[in-house]
């Protein structure tokens, strides 16, 4: 691996290498195979962890020839120089990148802010396995669409984004989904973050090793409301919500909270904006109170209430129902409760009903664009020890508006990697980027490469060429046996060489030498004859004393 060994020879050498990759003319200029310490200040796991090692030497592919965009928060916001050093050290492509890869990362947009530059992060990411790429940052927190279509219009054939539109929410499409779809429809390969909303059950409860993030029924089952949650009510006619999905029945769905945990309780229900028939309620029992939440705006059919443990000494359980006031228009819609985690606070340790049936989902977080099916939806498995992220979000997820007919998503596509080295310090302040955020940008730099290799492709011809060859084995799944991968990895964490090995054209044999006049115009991609070539390349290394065998030695980059 990495360079073409002394002993072949130089003319056979150039013979089999345009041969099976096809070049479109040799190299006139090329930057010496760098050592790793050279071309990058930081190791690269991704590109062995995916199996990409030999994209280049053994595919002639390094993402050259493709736009890359990424949709995050920033990309400079720590300065100039904080982007020139990323440059320097090899982790990002433009002027005085070690490698020579020249063309810097083209700012589409990036407004001055308070974001910490996961952008720049994913671009690093994007570089360490596509160095060819070009890369596009387009800021996507203020106006997601916009930065889809304005990344479209600067010639991105692949996007990947890591953020959560405004619009984002269960059972429906918005403005960021039509954007995608836009995109997907001129040819973009659209990868994006599943998203780090997955929970999993702590150990020593009934619910260790299921995803607890959410719980979902197709359908209200009503029942009568606990006395405390119907005394706050005394002047309307109400049910709460059955959680228990067996012949008995049960108003509230109990959770356990850690000391000082702090999440966020999304109500949503399978109602379209704007015709919203059923008025429901999020109501929290704890050991001193009721709390009822009322969703802010009637014309929405979600709303959000704080879910927290007061104490920070002691672990707390809470009592939550969904209240739905009976009135003439009153429905049974399918209902959903998610459980958003809030950056550096504990989440939820245990919850009551955590088992999926036929009629509920347990644990599915993935929604919003991050659902949606034209996207190739991210997984992390953690670089460290190949061990799926639990926080790494699960489906299904169901359509319901906005879609020609309902539609059910089983989960993320597939997985990338993440827990990687970047030189910001995205989140954890650790110099590794960690979660979703991370293993989509991996995902898209094996698309760029797989687009090198093949440009002809759609995007869902790209998405089976990543996706059928992905492997389970190569991974370990954290969750209950009952819990189909499906759910939580797709397909499984993708094999970038496995893919471009079964999109790559077949070598055309090298003729021998009695082939005769058959030996003319058996390496059509050079634009030149077999006897030209062999020509050109006797006069160009007696010109220069061997120098076209030690170009073509040069012209692999070698990355770790």
């Amino acid at each position: 691996m990495g360079v073409l060994r002394g002993r072949v020879s130089g003319v056979l050498a150039i013979v089999l290498a345009c041969g099976f990759v096809g070049a479109g003319t040799l190299p006139v200029a090329a930057v010496p195979a760098a050592t790793a310490a050279a071309c990058r200040s930081l190791l690269a796991p991704a590109v062995e962890l995916l199996n990409a090692g030999d994209a280049e030497t053994g595919f002639g592919v390094d993402g050259s020839g493709v736009r890359v965009g990424i949709i995050s928060g920033s990309f400079g916001n720590a300065g100039e120089a904080a982007v020139a050093a990323d440059i320097s050290a090899g982790l990002l492509p433009g002027p005085g990148n070690p490698c020579g890869y020249e063309t810097p990362v083209t700012l589409v947009d990036d407004p001055p802010g308070d974001d910490d530059d996961e952008g720049r992060a994913m671009a690093q990411l994007v570089h360490g396995i596509a160095p060819g790429a070009e890369i596009l940052f387009a800021s996507g927190t203020s106006d997601f669409p916009g930065a889809v279509d304005r990344l479209v219009a600067a010639g991105a054939s692949i996007i990947v984004d890591d953020v959560q539109g405004s619009g984002d929410r269960r059972y429906r499409t918005g403005p960021g989904e039509a954007a995608i779809q836009r995109a997907v429809d001129t040819g973009v390969f659209y990868a994006t973050a599943a998203g780090n909303f997955g929970v999993p059950g702590a150990a020593g409860f009934p619910s260790a090793g299921f995803p607890i993030g959410s719980w979902a029924t197709d359908r209200y089952r009503p029942t009568d409301c606990p006395q405390n949650v119907a005394d706050l009510f005394t002047d309307e006619a109400i049910d709460c919500l059955d959680f228990d999905p067996g012949e008995s029945a049960d108003a509230t769905l109990g959770v356990t909270l850690p000391p000082a945990s702090v999440m966020v309780g999304a109500l949503d229900w399978a109602e379209p904006d704007g015709a919203v028939a059923t008025r429901f309620e999020y109501v929290l029992s704890l050991a001193d109170r009721t709390i009822p939440f009322t969703p802010g705006d009637p014309e929405l059919a979600t709303g959000a209430a704080p879910l927290q443990n007061l104490s920070d000494t002691e672990a707390s359980e809470v009592q939550v129902s969904v209240v739905r006031h009976v009135t003439s228009t009153a429905a049974t819609p399918p209902v959903a409760l998610t459980w958003l985690p809030v950056p550096g606070r504990p989440e939820l340790i245990a919850q009551e009903y955590f088992r999926s049936t036929a009629t509920d989902t347990v644990g599915s977080a993935l929604f919003g664009h991050q659902a949606y099916p034209a996207a190739f939806r991210v997984a992390a498995v953690d670089a460290a020890d190949s061990t799926l992220e639990t926080y790494s979000s699960l489906g299904p997820s169901t359509i319901l508006f906005g879609v020609p007919t309902p539609v059910t998503v089983p989960g993320p596509t597939a997985a990338g990697i993440d827990d990687l080295p970047v030189s910001t310090t995205v989140l954890t302040g650790s110099g590794n980027f960690r979660g979703t955020s991370a293993a989509a940008p991996t995902v898209a730099a094996a698309a760029a490469l797989v687009r090198q290799l093949r440009p002809e492709l759609t995007p869902d011809q790209v998405r089976a060429a990543l996706t059928d060859h992905a492997r389970l084995d190569t991974i370990t799944i954290p969750w209950d046996p009952s819990i189909p991968t499906e759910r939580s990895v797709g397909a499984g964490l993708i094999d970038v060489r496995a893919s471009l090995a079964a999109l790559a054209v077949p070598t055309p044999p090298v003729p021998t030498a009695d082939a005769g006049a058959a030996a003319i115009d058996v390496l059509p991609p050079t634009g030149l004859s077999a006897t030209s070539l062999l020509s050109a390349v006797v006069i160009a290394v007696a010109l220069t004393g061997g120098g076209a065998l030690l170009l073509l030695r040069r012209r692999p980059r070698r990355r770790v």
